[in-house]
């Protein structure tokens, strides 16, 4: 099978390439050709976008109806197996594209984002030629070399830019640079095409919290996970909300929901997402490594926020924090072995605080937007060995495909879980997910 097609290839970080031979420790489990294959498909821009609707606020039908209209020469329909999902499917490029003589040079994050389909922000411009003018064309490039200063006013002369879209000026450089200090946040480059082909999408189309753009893979592991109305859920790191606001949309705001994460920054971003989706959810800025009170006298009850007695929770949902490897595109990565390395141990703390205050009957999803096998099925592996108490469950919708060989899991519970990459039905995000039952 050849090698998915990417502008990028060229400008792969072959480092990484390393550190995951080596953090992997694959041997010949999985070979240099296929680990090759799957990063450079990570390179690569995914071929369809997904919005769910938030049916507690408007309905699939109405929103197909809006996007058609806003997207007309544009495929899109509703997920075959997902009623509240609009796929968009991505247009290839027939010929190059037109390069203006203007340039806005953006950092690779937002350079990601673009090819995902958003506008350009403020905060993510690095540079723009002088003279720019507004709603004047122009051509944008993505600094791949990470060497474009701030503020840059000239043509950006070097050979690590890559051009992939072009667009409308929204911010002058006065808006962008200011020496006075103020923050400038909206929309500096109005996006028009880019080289993945992904219609820029604006979510303002519709009433905020109607929409959101959010991957198949995590769509689907909150599906999972399955909350009924009137259960007990707790998302344990739970920023920016998308799967916390998912989590509220199917159990239709009727139980309670607790949603937990660490920084102030993250807890407010999570509490905006919430109210804006009608999502009634009850937020608390805590370490979930440090939320469980095993004082058998106590009389806390959940509503009265961290700490929580064990066993409080129906379900739990646990997106770990981790090396974020499963982005795509990926324009350029420079973690070192160590810092990716350094999530397994964080992942093993939340997993047994996880089981700890799940109730017995009572169901988990683990989640990562990785691929790595340590973060993933080196998890799973280790749980299974550490916990006798829950067991791995099949999910009853399976979108993916089995986990890698290489640690104890059986070719039952690989076929269990959940991995999203090059070769998956769909053509989303690396992602991973395992579902579990905590036994009676």
């Amino acid at each position: 099978m050849p090698y998915p097609t990417s502008p990028f290839n060229e400008n792969f970080n072959y480092k990484l390439i390393n550190s995951l031979l080596v953090e992997l420790d694959y041997d010949n489990k999985i070979s240099n050709e296929e680990l090759m294959f799957t990063l450079k498909w990570l390179c690569s821009s995914p071929k369809m976008t997904t919005i769910r609707v938030n049916t507690l606020k408007n309905n699939v039908q109405n929103v197909l109806h809006i996007l058609r209209q806003f997207l007309k020469e544009t495929k899109m329909y509703i997920h075959h197996c997902l009623s509240n999902v609009v796929v968009i499917e991505n247009t290839a490029l027939c010929e190059e594209l037109e390069k203006h003589e203007k340039e806005v040079i953006v950092d690779t994050e937002c350079a990601s984002a673009v090819l995902r389909g958003a506008h350009i922000y403020a905060p993510g411009v690095l540079g723009m030629v002088a003279g720019c003018q507004l709603n004047e064309d122009v051509s944008i490039y993505a600094d791949i070399a990470k060497k474009c200063k701030k503020g840059f006013q000239k043509v950006y002369d070097s050979t690590s830019k890559i051009h992939i879209g072009n667009g409308k000026i929204k911010m002058q450089r006065h808006h962008l640079f200011s020496t006075k200090n103020i923050q400038y946040n909206g929309v500096a480059v109005e996006v028009s095409k880019t080289i993945s082909g992904c219609p820029t999408i604006n979510e303002n189309i519709l009433p905020a919290g109607d929409i959101l753009l959010q991957n198949i893979p995590s769509i689907l592991c909150v599906k999972t996970l399955n909350p009924k109305r009137g259960s007990v859920v707790i998302d344990l790191c739970a920023s920016p909300g998308n799967k916390t606001t998912y989590i509220a949309e199917l159990m239709e705001n009727k139980g309670v929901i607790i949603a937990i994460d660490k920084t102030p920054k993250k807890v407010s971003q999570l509490q905006e997402r919430c109210e804006n989706f009608g999502a009634n959810v009850k937020v608390y800025q805590a370490d979930s490594t440090t939320i469980i009170i095993e004082s058998q006298t106590s009389s806390r009850t959940v509503e009265d926020g961290p700490p929580f007695l064990p066993e409080s929770f129906d379900n739990v949902l646990l997106d770990a924090p981790c090396s974020v490897l499963g982005k795509r595109p990926q324009l350029a990565n420079r973690m070192s072995e160590n810092e990716i390395k350094s999530y397994v141990p964080l992942q093993r703390k939340l997993f047994e605080t996880a089981t700890k205050l799940l109730k017995p009957g009572g169901t988990m999803v683990y989640s990562t937007c990785t691929i790595t096998l340590a973060e993933n099925e080196g998890i799973i592996a280790w749980a299974l060995r550490t916990f006798n108490f829950i067991e791995l469950l099949k999910p009853p919708l399976n979108l993916g495909e089995p986990g890698w060989i290489g640690t104890s899991l059986t070719e039952e519970q690989r076929n269990f879980v959940q991995r999203f990459g090059p070769n998956s039905k769909i053509d989303s995000v690396g992602f991973f997910f395992a579902y579990f039952r905590k036994k009676s």
